[in-house]
Protein backbone atom coordinates (compact mmCIF):
# COMPACT_ATOMS: atom_id res chain seq x y z
CA UNK A 1 0.00 0.00 0.00
CA UNK A 2 1.30 3.44 -0.97
CA UNK A 3 0.41 6.36 1.31
CA UNK A 4 -0.08 9.81 -0.27
CA UNK A 5 -0.45 12.73 2.16
CA UNK A 6 -2.13 15.99 1.13
CA UNK A 7 0.08 19.08 1.30
CA UNK A 8 -2.82 21.33 2.32
CA UNK A 9 -3.98 19.14 5.22
CA UNK A 10 -4.10 20.37 8.80
CA UNK A 11 -4.80 23.69 10.46
CA UNK A 12 -5.71 26.61 8.23
CA UNK A 13 -4.30 30.05 9.03
CA UNK A 14 -7.43 31.23 10.85
CA UNK A 15 -7.45 28.21 13.14
CA UNK A 16 -3.70 28.52 13.77
CA UNK A 17 -4.12 32.17 14.68
CA UNK A 18 -6.96 31.44 17.12
CA UNK A 19 -5.12 28.58 18.79
CA UNK A 20 -1.89 30.55 19.12
CA UNK A 21 -3.72 33.51 20.68
CA UNK A 22 -5.36 31.32 23.32
CA UNK A 23 -2.24 29.32 24.16
CA UNK A 24 -0.04 32.41 24.39
CA UNK A 25 -2.51 34.05 26.77
CA UNK A 26 -2.81 30.86 28.84
CA UNK A 27 0.97 30.83 29.33
CA UNK A 28 1.12 34.48 30.41
CA UNK A 29 -1.94 34.72 32.66
CA UNK A 30 -2.98 32.75 35.73
CA UNK A 31 -6.64 33.82 35.78
CA UNK A 32 -9.66 32.02 34.39
CA UNK A 33 -9.77 31.70 30.60
CA UNK A 34 -12.86 30.79 28.57
CA UNK A 35 -13.75 30.38 24.93
CA UNK A 36 -17.31 31.15 23.90
CA UNK A 37 -18.15 27.69 22.66
CA UNK A 38 -15.46 25.39 21.26
CA UNK A 39 -12.54 27.39 19.88
CA UNK A 40 -12.48 25.05 16.86
CA UNK A 41 -14.50 21.99 15.94
CA UNK A 42 -12.09 19.31 17.10
CA UNK A 43 -12.74 17.49 20.40
CA UNK A 44 -9.10 16.48 20.91
CA UNK A 45 -7.91 20.10 20.71
CA UNK A 46 -10.73 21.26 22.98
CA UNK A 47 -9.75 18.60 25.53
CA UNK A 48 -6.09 19.69 25.41
CA UNK A 49 -7.10 23.32 25.86
CA UNK A 50 -9.11 22.26 28.88
CA UNK A 51 -5.93 20.74 30.36
CA UNK A 52 -4.37 24.21 29.92
CA UNK A 53 -7.12 25.87 32.02
CA UNK A 54 -9.09 26.99 28.95
CA UNK A 55 -12.80 26.21 29.37
CA UNK A 56 -15.23 26.08 26.45
CA UNK A 57 -18.66 27.34 27.47
CA UNK A 58 -21.68 29.16 26.05
CA UNK A 59 -23.13 29.85 29.47
CA UNK A 60 -22.54 33.56 30.10
CA UNK A 61 -23.39 33.08 33.78
CA UNK A 62 -20.01 31.37 34.23
CA UNK A 63 -18.17 34.57 33.28
CA UNK A 64 -17.11 36.97 36.05
CA UNK A 65 -15.50 40.42 35.85
CA UNK A 66 -11.79 40.04 35.09
CA UNK A 67 -12.13 36.66 33.38
CA UNK A 68 -10.74 36.32 29.86
CA UNK A 69 -13.19 35.19 27.19
CA UNK A 70 -12.04 34.37 23.66
CA UNK A 71 -14.36 34.65 20.70
CA UNK A 72 -13.90 31.49 18.65
CA UNK A 73 -12.53 31.34 15.12
CA UNK A 74 -16.13 31.18 13.81
CA UNK A 75 -17.00 34.64 15.15
CA UNK A 76 -20.12 35.88 16.97
CA UNK A 77 -22.99 38.31 16.37
CA UNK A 78 -23.01 41.90 17.70
CA UNK A 79 -25.82 40.94 20.09
CA UNK A 80 -23.81 38.11 21.65
CA UNK A 81 -20.75 40.37 21.85
CA UNK A 82 -22.75 42.93 23.80
CA UNK A 83 -24.01 40.33 26.24
CA UNK A 84 -20.50 39.01 26.82
CA UNK A 85 -19.18 42.51 27.44
CA UNK A 86 -21.94 43.04 29.98
CA UNK A 87 -20.49 40.26 32.14
CA UNK A 88 -17.36 42.34 32.80
CA UNK A 89 -15.11 39.71 31.25
CA UNK A 90 -12.21 40.81 29.04
CA UNK A 91 -13.03 39.87 25.45
CA UNK A 92 -10.30 38.70 23.08
CA UNK A 93 -11.32 38.32 19.45
CA UNK A 94 -9.85 35.17 17.85
CA UNK A 95 -12.27 35.29 14.91
CA UNK A 96 -10.79 34.14 11.63
CA UNK A 97 -9.88 37.18 9.48
CA UNK A 98 -11.90 35.68 6.61
CA UNK A 99 -14.97 35.49 8.85
CA UNK A 100 -14.46 39.10 9.91
CA UNK A 101 -14.33 40.07 6.23
CA UNK A 102 -17.72 38.44 5.60
CA UNK A 103 -19.17 40.18 8.64
CA UNK A 104 -17.96 43.51 7.25
CA UNK A 105 -19.55 42.85 3.84
CA UNK A 106 -22.91 41.96 5.40
CA UNK A 107 -22.82 45.02 7.68
CA UNK A 108 -22.06 47.34 4.74
CA UNK A 109 -24.94 46.12 2.58
CA UNK A 110 -27.39 45.76 5.48
CA UNK A 111 -26.91 49.46 6.30
CA UNK A 112 -27.85 50.24 2.70
CA UNK A 113 -31.10 48.33 3.09
CA UNK A 114 -30.10 45.07 1.43
CA UNK A 115 -31.43 41.72 2.52
CA UNK A 116 -28.75 39.06 3.02
CA UNK A 117 -28.75 35.50 1.78
CA UNK A 118 -26.11 33.30 3.40
CA UNK A 119 -25.11 30.06 1.74
CA UNK A 120 -24.12 27.81 4.62
CA UNK A 121 -25.05 25.18 7.17
CA UNK A 122 -28.06 26.27 9.27
CA UNK A 123 -27.16 26.27 12.96
CA UNK A 124 -23.40 26.41 12.38
CA UNK A 125 -21.75 28.86 14.77
CA UNK A 126 -20.21 30.89 11.93
CA UNK A 127 -23.55 31.19 10.18
CA UNK A 128 -25.34 32.16 13.39
CA UNK A 129 -22.78 34.88 13.94
CA UNK A 130 -23.17 36.19 10.38
CA UNK A 131 -26.95 36.39 10.73
CA UNK A 132 -26.44 38.86 13.58
CA UNK A 133 -25.07 41.45 11.11
CA UNK A 134 -28.06 41.34 8.71
CA UNK A 135 -30.26 43.69 10.79
CA UNK A 136 -32.97 41.00 10.89
CA UNK A 137 -33.10 40.79 7.08
CA UNK A 138 -31.11 37.59 6.64
CA UNK A 139 -31.85 34.03 5.58
CA UNK A 140 -29.78 30.86 5.22
CA UNK A 141 -29.88 28.50 2.25
CA UNK A 142 -28.07 25.20 2.15
CA UNK A 143 -28.59 24.15 -1.47
CA UNK A 144 -29.51 25.44 -4.94
CA UNK A 145 -33.01 24.05 -4.42
CA UNK A 146 -33.48 26.18 -1.31
CA UNK A 147 -32.01 29.18 -3.12
CA UNK A 148 -34.60 28.84 -5.89
CA UNK A 149 -37.39 29.26 -3.34
CA UNK A 150 -36.24 32.40 -1.50
CA UNK A 151 -38.70 35.31 -1.22
CA UNK A 152 -38.36 37.98 -3.90
CA UNK A 153 -36.71 41.20 -2.68
CA UNK A 154 -35.60 44.44 -4.33
CA UNK A 155 -32.02 44.34 -3.10
CA UNK A 156 -30.15 41.20 -2.03
CA UNK A 157 -26.55 40.51 -1.06
CA UNK A 158 -25.41 36.88 -1.35
CA UNK A 159 -22.46 35.68 0.72
CA UNK A 160 -21.13 32.28 1.73
CA UNK A 161 -19.94 30.57 4.87
CA UNK A 162 -16.15 30.60 4.48
CA UNK A 163 -15.73 26.81 4.33
CA UNK A 164 -18.36 25.97 1.71
CA UNK A 165 -17.86 24.30 -1.68
CA UNK A 166 -17.09 26.94 -4.38
CA UNK A 167 -18.86 24.93 -7.11
CA UNK A 168 -21.99 24.59 -4.99
CA UNK A 169 -21.86 28.31 -4.22
CA UNK A 170 -21.79 29.13 -7.92
CA UNK A 171 -24.91 26.99 -8.45
CA UNK A 172 -26.62 28.74 -5.52
CA UNK A 173 -25.65 32.14 -6.95
CA UNK A 174 -27.10 31.20 -10.35
CA UNK A 175 -30.43 30.29 -8.74
CA UNK A 176 -30.57 33.46 -6.67
CA UNK A 177 -29.73 35.60 -9.74
CA UNK A 178 -32.52 33.90 -11.67
CA UNK A 179 -34.99 34.87 -8.99
CA UNK A 180 -33.52 38.31 -8.21
CA UNK A 181 -31.37 39.55 -11.13
CA UNK A 182 -30.02 42.59 -9.20
CA UNK A 183 -28.41 40.37 -6.54
CA UNK A 184 -24.93 41.43 -5.41
CA UNK A 185 -22.86 38.22 -5.28
CA UNK A 186 -19.85 38.21 -2.93
CA UNK A 187 -17.84 34.98 -3.05
CA UNK A 188 -16.49 34.80 0.50
CA UNK A 189 -15.12 31.25 0.60
CA UNK A 190 -11.58 31.49 1.99
CA UNK A 191 -8.54 30.73 -0.16
CA UNK A 192 -7.42 27.94 2.17
CA UNK A 193 -10.73 26.13 1.74
CA UNK A 194 -10.61 26.45 -2.04
CA UNK A 195 -7.03 25.14 -2.16
CA UNK A 196 -7.82 22.27 0.20
CA UNK A 197 -10.90 21.20 -1.74
CA UNK A 198 -9.11 21.50 -5.09
CA UNK A 199 -6.30 19.29 -3.78
CA UNK A 200 -8.78 16.70 -2.49
CA UNK A 201 -10.41 16.50 -5.92
CA UNK A 202 -7.03 16.06 -7.60
CA UNK A 203 -5.99 13.43 -5.07
CA UNK A 204 -9.26 11.52 -5.39
CA UNK A 205 -8.54 11.01 -9.10
CA UNK A 206 -5.12 9.49 -8.36
CA UNK A 207 -5.70 7.20 -5.37
CA UNK A 208 -7.75 4.06 -4.80
CA UNK A 209 -9.17 5.25 -1.46
CA UNK A 210 -9.12 8.40 0.65
CA UNK A 211 -8.96 8.85 4.42
CA UNK A 212 -10.22 12.19 5.76
CA UNK A 213 -9.13 13.04 9.32
CA UNK A 214 -11.18 15.45 11.41
CA UNK A 215 -13.76 15.98 14.13
CA UNK A 216 -17.19 14.47 13.56
CA UNK A 217 -18.72 17.88 14.29
CA UNK A 218 -16.45 19.67 11.79
CA UNK A 219 -18.44 20.96 8.81
CA UNK A 220 -15.40 21.51 6.58
CA UNK A 221 -14.15 17.97 7.26
CA UNK A 222 -17.54 16.52 6.34
CA UNK A 223 -17.50 18.65 3.19
CA UNK A 224 -14.14 17.20 2.11
CA UNK A 225 -15.61 13.74 2.56
CA UNK A 226 -18.67 14.65 0.49
CA UNK A 227 -16.65 16.24 -2.32
CA UNK A 228 -14.48 13.15 -2.84
CA UNK A 229 -17.10 10.49 -2.16
CA UNK A 230 -18.37 10.48 -5.72
CA UNK A 231 -14.92 9.71 -7.12
CA UNK A 232 -13.34 7.23 -4.72
CA UNK A 233 -14.16 5.26 -1.53
CA UNK A 234 -13.79 7.71 1.37
CA UNK A 235 -13.30 6.92 5.07
CA UNK A 236 -13.71 9.75 7.56
CA UNK A 237 -12.01 9.18 10.93
CA UNK A 238 -11.50 11.33 13.99
CA UNK A 239 -8.39 9.51 15.26
CA UNK A 240 -6.18 6.63 14.16
CA UNK A 241 -8.16 4.28 16.43
CA UNK A 242 -11.15 4.73 14.08
CA UNK A 243 -9.30 3.08 11.20
CA UNK A 244 -10.56 -0.39 10.24
CA UNK A 245 -7.64 -2.28 8.63
CA UNK A 246 -9.96 -4.71 6.84
CA UNK A 247 -11.55 -1.81 4.95
CA UNK A 248 -8.24 -0.51 3.62
CA UNK A 249 -5.88 -3.45 3.25
CA UNK A 250 -6.88 -4.24 -0.35
CA UNK A 251 -6.27 -0.75 -1.75
CA UNK A 252 -2.94 -0.14 -3.51
CA UNK A 253 -2.81 3.65 -3.01
CA UNK A 254 -4.46 5.46 -0.11
CA UNK A 255 -4.60 9.26 0.15
CA UNK A 256 -4.78 11.06 3.49
CA UNK A 257 -6.09 14.57 4.08
CA UNK A 258 -7.55 16.48 7.01
CA UNK A 259 -9.99 19.23 7.85
CA UNK A 260 -8.98 22.78 8.71
CA UNK A 261 -9.38 22.14 12.44
CA UNK A 262 -7.34 18.92 12.58
CA UNK A 263 -3.99 19.17 14.41
CA UNK A 264 -0.84 17.77 12.84
CA UNK A 265 -0.32 15.06 15.44
CA UNK A 266 -3.72 13.44 14.72
CA UNK A 267 -3.01 13.51 10.99
CA UNK A 268 0.48 12.07 11.51
CA UNK A 269 -0.84 9.30 13.75
CA UNK A 270 -3.22 8.20 10.99
CA UNK A 271 -0.40 8.27 8.43
CA UNK A 272 1.83 6.22 10.75
CA UNK A 273 -0.92 3.67 11.34
CA UNK A 274 -1.54 3.31 7.60
CA UNK A 275 2.18 2.95 6.99
CA UNK A 276 2.33 0.17 9.59
CA UNK A 277 -0.56 -1.52 7.83
CA UNK A 278 1.23 -1.17 4.51
CA UNK A 279 4.40 -2.86 5.76
CA UNK A 280 2.44 -5.73 7.32
CA UNK A 281 1.39 -6.70 3.80
CA UNK A 282 4.98 -6.84 2.51
CA UNK A 283 7.06 -9.99 2.27
CA UNK A 284 8.64 -11.22 5.48
CA UNK A 285 12.14 -9.73 4.82
CA UNK A 286 10.50 -6.39 4.01
CA UNK A 287 8.53 -6.43 7.25
CA UNK A 288 11.67 -7.29 9.24
CA UNK A 289 13.58 -4.48 7.55
CA UNK A 290 10.87 -1.93 8.33
CA UNK A 291 10.49 -3.03 11.94
CA UNK A 292 14.24 -3.07 12.53
CA UNK A 293 14.74 0.36 10.93
CA UNK A 294 11.79 1.80 12.81
CA UNK A 295 13.09 0.43 16.13
CA UNK A 296 16.59 1.83 15.50
CA UNK A 297 15.19 5.33 14.91
CA UNK A 298 12.55 5.31 17.67
CA UNK A 299 14.97 3.96 20.29
CA UNK A 300 17.43 6.79 19.39
CA UNK A 301 20.16 4.37 18.28
CA UNK A 302 20.10 6.14 14.91
CA UNK A 303 20.81 9.61 16.32
CA UNK A 304 23.44 8.14 18.65
CA UNK A 305 25.25 6.61 15.66
CA UNK A 306 25.00 10.00 13.95
CA UNK A 307 26.62 11.56 17.01
CA UNK A 308 29.50 9.13 16.78
CA UNK A 309 29.96 10.10 13.12
CA UNK A 310 29.99 13.78 14.02
CA UNK A 311 32.65 13.18 16.68
CA UNK A 312 34.82 11.46 14.05
CA UNK A 313 34.40 14.46 11.75
CA UNK A 314 35.29 16.91 14.55
CA UNK A 315 38.52 15.08 15.28
CA UNK A 316 39.39 15.07 11.57
CA UNK A 317 38.75 18.81 11.37
CA UNK A 318 41.10 19.32 14.32
CA UNK A 319 43.73 16.94 12.85
CA UNK A 320 43.38 14.65 15.86
CA UNK A 321 43.82 10.87 15.64
CA UNK A 322 40.52 9.06 16.04
CA UNK A 323 39.81 8.06 19.65
CA UNK A 324 37.53 5.04 19.99
CA UNK A 325 36.68 5.77 23.65
CA UNK A 326 35.62 9.34 22.75
CA UNK A 327 33.52 8.10 19.83
CA UNK A 328 31.86 5.41 21.97
CA UNK A 329 31.30 7.96 24.74
CA UNK A 330 29.33 10.17 22.35
CA UNK A 331 27.23 7.22 21.20
CA UNK A 332 26.41 6.06 24.74
CA UNK A 333 25.67 9.46 26.24
CA UNK A 334 23.50 10.62 23.32
CA UNK A 335 21.54 7.37 23.50
CA UNK A 336 20.99 7.70 27.26
CA UNK A 337 20.10 11.42 27.29
CA UNK A 338 17.65 11.25 24.39
CA UNK A 339 15.82 8.27 25.84
CA UNK A 340 15.67 9.76 29.32
CA UNK A 341 14.27 13.01 27.90
CA UNK A 342 11.56 11.05 26.12
CA UNK A 343 10.53 9.35 29.35
CA UNK A 344 10.48 12.70 31.15
CA UNK A 345 8.41 14.51 28.51
CA UNK A 346 5.81 11.95 27.44
CA UNK A 347 3.05 14.49 26.88
CA UNK A 348 5.14 16.41 24.36
CA UNK A 349 6.09 13.17 22.59
CA UNK A 350 2.41 12.20 22.36
CA UNK A 351 1.56 15.52 20.68
CA UNK A 352 4.52 15.61 18.31
CA UNK A 353 5.56 11.99 17.60
CA UNK A 354 2.59 9.70 18.25
CA UNK A 355 4.21 6.61 16.71
CA UNK A 356 7.27 7.04 18.95
CA UNK A 357 4.96 7.43 21.94
CA UNK A 358 3.33 4.07 21.13
CA UNK A 359 6.78 2.52 20.75
CA UNK A 360 7.76 3.96 24.14
CA UNK A 361 4.75 2.42 25.88
CA UNK A 362 5.25 -0.95 24.20
CA UNK A 363 9.00 -1.20 24.99
CA UNK A 364 9.52 0.96 28.05
CA UNK A 365 11.27 -1.78 30.05
CA UNK A 366 13.75 -2.47 27.28
CA UNK A 367 14.36 1.26 26.77
CA UNK A 368 14.86 1.83 30.50
CA UNK A 369 17.44 -0.96 30.53
CA UNK A 370 19.16 0.32 27.39
CA UNK A 371 19.35 3.84 28.83
CA UNK A 372 20.79 2.59 32.12
CA UNK A 373 23.45 0.48 30.42
CA UNK A 374 24.36 3.33 28.07
CA UNK A 375 24.73 5.77 30.95
CA UNK A 376 26.92 3.37 32.92
CA UNK A 377 29.09 2.75 29.85
CA UNK A 378 29.37 6.50 29.22
CA UNK A 379 30.65 7.16 32.74
CA UNK A 380 33.13 4.26 32.50
CA UNK A 381 34.46 5.57 29.19
CA UNK A 382 34.64 9.13 30.55
CA UNK A 383 36.62 7.94 33.59
CA UNK A 384 39.10 6.17 31.29
CA UNK A 385 39.67 9.43 29.40
CA UNK A 386 40.64 11.45 32.48
CA UNK A 387 39.21 13.82 35.05
CA UNK A 388 38.47 16.62 32.57
CA UNK A 389 36.52 14.28 30.29
CA UNK A 390 34.58 12.87 33.25
CA UNK A 391 33.59 16.34 34.50
CA UNK A 392 32.57 17.43 31.01
CA UNK A 393 30.50 14.27 30.68
CA UNK A 394 28.65 15.10 33.89
CA UNK A 395 28.09 18.67 32.64
CA UNK A 396 26.77 17.37 29.31
CA UNK A 397 24.41 14.96 31.03
CA UNK A 398 23.01 17.69 33.29
CA UNK A 399 22.61 20.20 30.47
CA UNK A 400 20.93 17.54 28.33
CA UNK A 401 18.42 16.64 31.04
CA UNK A 402 17.92 20.07 32.64
CA UNK A 403 15.15 21.19 30.27
CA UNK A 404 12.97 18.12 30.73
CA UNK A 405 13.69 17.43 34.38
CA UNK A 406 13.65 21.13 35.41
CA UNK A 407 16.55 21.38 37.87
CA UNK A 408 16.58 25.19 37.78
CA UNK A 409 13.17 26.03 39.34
CA UNK A 410 14.26 24.59 42.71
CA UNK A 411 17.16 27.04 42.78
CA UNK A 412 15.33 30.04 41.34
CA UNK A 413 11.67 30.03 42.43
CA UNK A 414 9.29 31.43 39.85
CA UNK A 415 11.60 30.69 36.91
CA UNK A 416 10.47 27.93 34.57
CA UNK A 417 12.91 26.52 32.06
CA UNK A 418 10.14 26.08 29.49
CA UNK A 419 9.50 29.83 29.63
CA UNK A 420 13.07 30.67 28.60
CA UNK A 421 13.06 31.22 24.84
CA UNK A 422 15.32 28.89 22.85
CA UNK A 423 16.77 27.21 25.94
CA UNK A 424 15.96 23.73 24.67
CA UNK A 425 17.78 24.31 21.38
CA UNK A 426 20.71 26.03 23.13
CA UNK A 427 21.25 23.34 25.78
CA UNK A 428 21.03 20.53 23.26
CA UNK A 429 23.53 22.16 20.88
CA UNK A 430 25.89 23.06 23.73
CA UNK A 431 25.94 19.47 24.94
CA UNK A 432 26.74 18.21 21.45
CA UNK A 433 29.61 20.67 21.14
CA UNK A 434 31.11 19.48 24.42
CA UNK A 435 30.75 15.81 23.46
CA UNK A 436 31.99 16.02 19.88
CA UNK A 437 34.73 18.64 20.32
CA UNK A 438 35.88 19.46 23.84
CA UNK A 439 36.02 15.93 25.29
CA UNK A 440 38.13 14.55 22.40
CA UNK A 441 40.48 17.54 22.71
CA UNK A 442 40.91 17.47 26.50
CA UNK A 443 41.16 13.68 26.72
CA UNK A 444 44.19 13.64 24.42
CA UNK A 445 47.50 13.66 26.29
CA UNK A 446 50.17 16.08 25.23
CA UNK A 447 49.70 19.21 23.18
CA UNK A 448 46.23 20.32 22.15
CA UNK A 449 45.07 22.02 18.94
CA UNK A 450 45.23 25.84 18.96
CA UNK A 451 42.28 27.49 20.74
CA UNK A 452 41.17 29.19 17.52
CA UNK A 453 40.86 25.78 15.83
CA UNK A 454 38.86 24.35 18.71
CA UNK A 455 36.59 27.42 18.73
CA UNK A 456 35.88 27.16 14.98
CA UNK A 457 34.99 23.45 15.15
CA UNK A 458 32.92 23.98 18.28
CA UNK A 459 30.95 26.75 16.54
CA UNK A 460 30.43 24.52 13.49
CA UNK A 461 29.14 21.59 15.56
CA UNK A 462 27.00 23.90 17.68
CA UNK A 463 25.49 25.48 14.55
CA UNK A 464 24.75 22.15 12.86
CA UNK A 465 22.97 20.81 15.93
CA UNK A 466 21.24 24.13 16.61
CA UNK A 467 19.80 24.09 13.09
CA UNK A 468 18.75 20.46 13.61
CA UNK A 469 17.00 21.30 16.89
CA UNK A 470 15.20 24.25 15.34
CA UNK A 471 14.08 22.18 12.35
CA UNK A 472 12.44 19.69 14.69
CA UNK A 473 11.03 22.57 16.75
CA UNK A 474 9.30 23.82 13.58
CA UNK A 475 7.90 20.34 13.09
CA UNK A 476 6.71 20.17 16.68
CA UNK A 477 5.34 23.71 16.79
CA UNK A 478 1.73 22.79 17.58
CA UNK A 479 2.65 20.32 20.30
CA UNK A 480 5.21 22.68 21.85
CA UNK A 481 2.57 25.41 22.11
CA UNK A 482 0.19 23.06 23.87
CA UNK A 483 2.75 21.87 26.43
CA UNK A 484 4.07 25.41 27.01
CA UNK A 485 7.53 25.18 25.48
CA UNK A 486 9.00 28.56 24.52
CA UNK A 487 10.97 27.26 21.55
CA UNK A 488 12.36 29.66 18.96
CA UNK A 489 9.63 28.95 16.34
CA UNK A 490 6.96 29.48 19.01
CA UNK A 491 8.33 32.95 19.82
CA UNK A 492 9.61 34.14 16.43
CA UNK A 493 7.22 32.34 14.13
CA UNK A 494 8.16 29.96 11.33
CA UNK A 495 9.14 32.62 8.78
CA UNK A 496 11.60 34.47 11.02
CA UNK A 497 12.96 31.19 12.34
CA UNK A 498 13.70 29.97 8.83
CA UNK A 499 15.53 33.21 8.04
CA UNK A 500 17.54 32.79 11.25
CA UNK A 501 18.50 29.26 10.22
CA UNK A 502 19.56 30.35 6.73
CA UNK A 503 21.70 33.16 8.15
CA UNK A 504 23.38 30.84 10.64
CA UNK A 505 24.11 28.26 7.94
CA UNK A 506 25.63 30.89 5.67
CA UNK A 507 27.82 32.24 8.48
CA UNK A 508 29.03 28.78 9.53
CA UNK A 509 29.82 27.74 5.96
CA UNK A 510 31.86 30.88 5.42
CA UNK A 511 33.68 30.41 8.73
CA UNK A 512 34.66 26.83 7.84
CA UNK A 513 36.00 27.75 4.40
CA UNK A 514 37.88 30.76 5.76
CA UNK A 515 39.38 28.70 8.59
CA UNK A 516 40.47 25.92 6.24
CA UNK A 517 42.09 28.51 3.96
CA UNK A 518 44.01 29.90 6.96
CA UNK A 519 44.99 26.32 8.00
CA UNK A 520 43.26 26.73 11.36
CA UNK A 521 41.47 23.46 10.62
CA UNK A 522 42.15 20.60 8.21
CA UNK A 523 41.22 20.75 4.50
CA UNK A 524 38.05 18.89 5.46
CA UNK A 525 36.74 22.39 6.25
CA UNK A 526 36.45 23.10 2.52
CA UNK A 527 34.01 20.18 2.11
CA UNK A 528 32.21 20.38 5.45
CA UNK A 529 29.76 23.11 4.30
CA UNK A 530 28.10 20.28 2.34
CA UNK A 531 26.78 19.04 5.70
CA UNK A 532 25.26 22.46 6.37
CA UNK A 533 23.83 22.74 2.86
CA UNK A 534 22.26 19.33 3.38
CA UNK A 535 20.45 20.71 6.43
CA UNK A 536 19.18 23.62 4.32
CA UNK A 537 17.94 21.12 1.71
CA UNK A 538 15.92 19.35 4.42
CA UNK A 539 14.46 22.70 5.48
CA UNK A 540 13.41 23.37 1.87
CA UNK A 541 11.76 19.95 1.54
CA UNK A 542 9.80 20.46 4.74
CA UNK A 543 8.83 24.02 3.81
CA UNK A 544 7.38 22.75 0.53
CA UNK A 545 5.64 19.89 2.35
CA UNK A 546 7.59 17.27 0.37
CA UNK A 547 8.50 15.52 3.62
CA UNK A 548 6.22 15.31 6.61
CA UNK A 549 6.44 14.42 10.25
CA UNK A 550 7.48 10.89 11.04
CA UNK A 551 10.39 8.52 10.59
CA UNK A 552 11.27 9.67 7.08
CA UNK A 553 11.81 13.25 8.19
CA UNK A 554 13.93 12.15 11.14
CA UNK A 555 16.04 9.84 9.00
CA UNK A 556 16.60 12.55 6.38
CA UNK A 557 17.42 15.38 8.79
CA UNK A 558 19.82 13.30 10.89
CA UNK A 559 21.38 12.03 7.69
CA UNK A 560 23.58 15.16 7.77
CA UNK A 561 25.44 13.67 10.76
CA UNK A 562 26.23 10.54 8.77
CA UNK A 563 27.28 12.71 5.84
CA UNK A 564 29.79 14.39 8.18
CA UNK A 565 31.17 10.97 9.07
CA UNK A 566 31.44 9.94 5.43
CA UNK A 567 33.31 13.13 4.53
CA UNK A 568 35.75 12.52 7.36
CA UNK A 569 36.59 9.05 6.02
CA UNK A 570 38.17 10.63 2.95
CA UNK A 571 40.53 12.82 4.97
Amino acid sequence: MKIVAAKKAGFCMGVKRALEMVLDRARREDGRIFTYGPLIHNPQVVALLSSKRVTASRDRRELHPGDICFISAHGISPEVRGKLQATGARLCDASCPDVLKVQGIIRKYARRGYSTVIFGDPGHSEVEGLLGFTESRGMVVGSPEEAAAIPVSDRVCLVSQTTQDPEEFRRVAAEVKKRIPQTVVCETICASTRARQREVLEMARKVDALVVVGGRNSANTARLTRIASGLVPVFQVETASDLVPEQLENFRTVGVTAGASTPNWLLQEVIDRLRDLSWKKRCRPGRWFYRAGSAIVKSNIYIALGGACLTCASMRLLRLPLSRPAILLTFCLVLAVYNLNIFADRTAILLTQPSRYRFLLAHRRELYGLSGLSLAAAFALAASLGVAAFLLTVFTLLSGLAYSFAFLPTALPGVRLKNLTGLKEFLSSLGWGVLAVLIPVLSRPGSHPPPISVAVVFIAVFSILFVRSVLFAIRDLQGDRLVGRETIPVVLGVGRTQRLIIGLMAFTSGLLIFSAARSWISPLGFYFPAVIIYGGFCLLLYHRRLIFQGLLQEVLVDGQLFLAGLLSLGM
